[in-house]
């Protein structure tokens, strides 16, 4: 074969000059592309993340208006709560609605842009408030249930007295009526 020969590298200064300036404006470019992008994600989180708190509202008011046809249909006939507890659960939960409802109200005036109060409101203002006031909605619907369910548990508690006092009459001889 052909005998091997030494090149020698050359290299100009001004050439790896402008090579390193280059590389340096692409550096930037890239940095304020990312810088960017970062924002833009930013943004469309917040909106997601605002976005699943409304769902999440919406479907605890739907959660919410549910609650007083199941309390009146389980409260209703248990001879085991007064009348006056029957009523003061469904207006407990019934008050609780109504608050849902005026945030709900709150929820759509901040979210209009348009309105005079809210116009110098920040987007992402806007959204933390909208996250909040969602996040009162589904801890009212969770208030809700507790109460229903705690009426439901005096109703059982007070059955289950009644079913042990009535076996044990019968074990004593004593017919139940």
């Amino acid at each position: 074969g052909l005998p091997a020969k030494a090149q020698l590298v050359v290299s100009d200064p001004t050439v790896i000059a402008s090579d390193m300036v280059n590389l340096g404006k692409e550096i930037a470019q890239a940095k304020r592309q990312f810088n960017e992008f970062v924002d833009v994600y930013n943004k469309v989180s917040d909106l997601v993340v605002g976005f699943r708190s409304v769902k999440e509202a919406n479907k605890a008011l739907e959660d919410l208006s549910k609650i007083p046809d199941s309390i009146l249909r389980n409260q209703r006939n248990s001879k085991y709560l007064s009348d006056s507890e029957k009523i003061r659960s469904f207006k407990e939960v019934d008050a609780i609605f109504s608050s849902c409802l005026d945030l709900l109200s709150e929820i759509q005036e901040i979210a209009e842009p348009t309105s005079s109060s809210n116009s110098r409101l920040t987007e992402g203002d806007r959204l933390s408030i909208i996250r909040d006031l969602c996040d009162k909605v589904v801890a009212l619907r969770d208030k809700a249930n507790r109460i229903a369910k705690d009426y439901d548990r005096i109703a059982m508690g007070r059955e289950a007295r009644a079913n042990t006092r009535r076996m044990i009459n019968q074990l004593n001889g004593y017919k139940s009526k």
